[in-house]
């Protein structure tokens, strides 16, 4: 048996130590080469997910588009304005759904306390007839998708005429 002395020993030491350094900077290496190419891979992958992520929405619309085609055509053989119409309408319908579908929510603002986190106040009206900051009249319905307003509702709103109040309490005296 050989005996070690305290140099020795410290030098064998070091040496492991030297080792066990090595054996973790490759450990650390290859884990920041795989995170590096995990980043990459889903920067791909959300590049390719933007890319395609409508496909769903026009696979839902390019069956209304085929409808106005068919309608359009139709109007070359036949110009029979009542059926043309209908032909719209059923269109239109087919639109609607199809935008259901993918999520967009009509609303409509009329009876409604004017609310401009969802409507667009257009112009106001003097009336008597319903309550201060209510919507009377549509121009446009507003659209939602989940819970974000996407497109406010244009309307009317009411306004108290002027001296109307006014003119009811004198009437009490």
């Amino acid at each position: 048996m050989k005996r070690v002395g305290p140099v020795t020993k410290l030098k064998n030491e070091i040496k492991e130590k030297g080792n066990e350094i090595k054996e973790w900077k490759d450990k650390y290496l290859r884990a920041l080469a795989e995170l590096d190419n995990y980043r990459k891979r889903m920067d791909k992958e959300f590049d390719e997910h933007k890319k395609y992520s409508k496909v769903d929405y026009f696979l839902k619309i390019i069956p209304v588009l085929d409808s106005f085609d068919r309608a359009i055509s139709g109007v070359e053989v036949n110009a029979d304005l009542e059926t043309f119409q209908k032909g719209v309408e059923i269109i239109h319908r087919q639109l609607r759904e199809a935008l259901k579908s993918c999520g967009l929510m009509e609303f409509s603002a009329l009876g409604q306390t004017f609310d401009p986190s969802r409507h667009e106040a257009v112009a106001t009206v003097e009336t008597n007839d319903k309550p201060a900051n209510t919507v009377i009249e549509e121009i446009s319905k507003g659209y939602i998708v989940h819970d974000k307003v996407i497109k406010p509702a244009k309307v009317f709103v009411s306004k108290q005429k002027e001296g109307g109040q006014e003119d009811g309490e004198n009437n009490r005296d």
